[in-house]
């Protein structure tokens, strides 16, 4: 399963980066790795609302360590001010999600709520 994971890095983590520039797309891979998954691509971004995305492939069955090394890991290092974590869906595997909805949308599965 893919993951993308987005966050903002603290001023502490602006400055570690400028004292000892580094790519840390090593150290990030390592900490998939450890989770059973495996790091995909690592980019910064450092202007804008999200500092850094990170696109990694995961055992579907790891949401929990997923979720529970980005709240206490990385955030407990004092470089990363926040992360969120969202599965992502390759645009052909999610033709058959498609047409589930198309079905479920067909037998009145959900109705929208109205004013009435």
């Amino acid at each position: 399963m893919l993951w993308v994971s987005y966050g903002k890095v603290t001023q502490e983590g602006i400055k570690g980066m400028i004292a000892e520039p580094q790519n840390r797309a090593e150290a990030v891979g390592k900490l998939v790795a450890a989770l059973g998954g495996k790091l995909l691509s690592y980019h910064l971004l450092l202007n804008g609302e999200f500092d850094f995305f990170i696109i990694t492939e995961m055992p579907e069955d790891k949401v929990a360590e997923v979720t529970m090394v980005n709240s206490m890991l990385v955030r407990g290092s004092g470089a990363i001010e926040s992360i969120t974590s969202v599965p992502a869906v390759r645009a052909e595997d999610a033709v058959p999600m498609m047409q589930k909805a198309q079905k479920m949308a067909a037998t009145m599965a959900y109705k929208a709520p109205t004013n009435s």
